[in-house]
C-alpha cells in the first residue's frame, strides 16, 4: 500500500515538473547565469534531474512508510496510555479484592 501511494505521489510530481510553466522557469533560471556559465548551469540542472529520477521514488517510499509507522506508533502509544489511565497496570490492593469478592 505504501508503495502504491508513493508511486501516485511520484507520478504527480513528475507530471507537475513537465508542465510548460515549470519548464519556462527552469530555462529562466539557466538564463540568469552569466553567458559563459550557462552551459555549465544547464549541465548541472541535467545532473540534478538525473539524480532526482534515480533517488526520488525510493525516497518518497521511505517517507510514506515512515509516516505510516509514525501514525501506527502514535496510535499504539495512545492505546497504551488510555489503558494505563483505565487501570490496566494497577495491582489491586487487598481492600479492592475484598470488595469485589464480597456479595452485594
Amino acid at each position: 500500500m505504501t508503495h502504491f501511494i508513493a508511486r501516485r505521489i511520484w507520478w504527480g510530481m513528475l507530471w507537475y515538473m513537465r508542465r510548460p510553466f515549470i519548464r519556462r522557469l527552469q530555462r529562466a533560471a539557466i538564463n540568469l547565469a552569466k553567458p559563459e556559465k550557462r552551459e555549465q548551469a544547464r549541465q548541472t540542472m541535467i545532473k540534478q534531474e538525473k539524480f532526482a529520477r534515480r533517488i526520488g521514488l525510493p525516497l518518497i517510499t521511505f517517507v510514506v512508510r515512515f509516516f505510516f509507522l509514525s501514525a501506527a506508533l502514535t496510535y499504539l502509544t495512545m492505546f497504551i496510555l488510555n489503558g494505563v489511565a483505565d487501570g490496566w497496570l494497577v495491582i489491586p490492593t487487598q481492600d479492592v479484592v475484598e470488595r469485589q469478592s464480597s456479595p452485594r
